[in-house]
């Protein structure tokens, strides 16, 4: 399974036609956006496994010798959405409204409200 939020061919429909130094840096910075947002998700993965890690260790009365590992983390991830952004904004610089808004992720139906009873 494709884990890429940009494909490939929605890479390839946005460079095709370019002069090659544009498609070459709109090639970097989707594929900077692809790798930036898998390190975000292994991040929040980590810190996410560590609270449940410290929780079980509060709940057993254990040490928590182990915090420091949890306190470096929200700085990689700081780093990653930092560098994220950087490259959303070359690609905001390069591309069309039209185009960037292609590359936005579908929109999730809103959930249907409960009626009151």
């Amino acid at each position: 399974m494709n884990q890429d939020r940009i494909t490939y061919d929605q890479l390839s429909q946005l460079t095709d036609g370019r002069d090659r130094p544009a498609a070459h840096a709109i090639d970097t910075a989707a594929r900077g956006v692809n790798a930036t947002e898998h390190a975000i998700r292994e991040i929040t993965a980590m810190i996410r496994a560590k609270l449940t890690e410290i929780e079980q260790r509060l709940d057993h009365g254990l040490s928590l010798n182990d915090l420091g590992e949890l306190q470096r983390m929200p700085a990689d991830l700081d780093r990653a959405i930092t560098l994220r952004q950087a490259h959303w904004q070359v690609l905001g610089a390069l591309l069309t409204e039209a185009e960037l808004t292609s590359l936005q992720p579908a929109q999730a139906a809103p959930a249907q409200e409960a009626s009151p009873r």
